[in-house]
């Protein structure tokens, strides 16, 4: 049961993992020639820029549709 619940949190990680990437690599100009470095870099950028944070922080606060 417990190498159960594991497979599933594991799985659901995994999706999640592919779907944001596929997310990130749909706004990159030709993702196939951008290195992990890179894109490393660009995240920490955006996330460090106090606009941009402000930004990330209003939409996190929002409650999602669903709910």
């Amino acid at each position: 049961m417990q190498n159960r619940a594991k497979q599933l949190t594991r799985s659901e990680r995994t999706r999640r993992l592919c779907t944001r990437g596929a997310a990130l690599e749909s706004y990159l100009p030709h993702p196939e020639l951008v290195t992990d470095e890179q894109v490393s870099l660009i995240l920490k950028l955006l996330f460090h820029w106090n606009e941009n944070r402000n930004i990330i922080e209003q939409v996190l606060a929002r409650k999602p549709k669903n709910e």
